[in-house]
């Protein structure tokens, strides 16, 4: 039932669907390609969703303002969000994101790197806390949650 228990679990299965992605050629298996990319979908929605639960337990005083949601469609929000913002991040990394311009792309390239790695951060250090201590949340662990919910939030505002 903690916190950083289940963030452990949803973690892991995000890293073994990344692992079959790339273990698997697409074009031979273009249904199956299709198959896991849901799933890391659906794997990495319910990660950020124990993420989120684990912000606000552990920062809910320190968390960046999101009065800026108000410019999204609602059904976007309800979507989901942050999932969209991850999936963005990482098409505009790969250079595979068509309807941002070039000079927008260019702009928000590096903020979609800070915020990849950020989580990435916070995925390893949320890690070693639930196998360490799973029960408390020590002032380095509250620091990259801060970073990566500002990081967040500012990639969300320009977007």
């Amino acid at each position: 039932p903690r916190l950083l228990s289940q963030f452990f679990f949803a973690d892991e299965r995000v890293t073994q669907v990344v692992a079959e992605i790339n273990g698997l050629d697409a074009e031979l298996d273009p249904q199956q390609y299709l198959v896991l990319l849901n799933q890391l979908h659906l794997s990495q929605a319910h990660l950020l969703a124990i993420l989120e639960r684990i912000m606000e337990e552990c920062i809910p005083t320190q968390r960046h303002s999101r009065d800026y949601l108000v410019k999204f469609p609602e059904e976007l929000l309800v979507d989901n969000l942050g999932n969209h913002m991850l999936f963005a991040a990482e098409c505009l990394l790969a250079g595979t994101f068509l309807e941002v311009e070039e000079a927008d792309g260019a702009q928000l390239r590096p903020q979609a790197r800070n915020l990849l790695c950020s989580l990435e951060l916070v995925r390893t250090v949320l890690r070693e806390q639930s196998l360490s201590q799973p029960g408390c949340y020590p002032e380095p662990v509250r620091a990259v949650l801060v970073q990566f919910d500002r990081l967040f939030a500012e990639f969300e505002l320009r977007w």
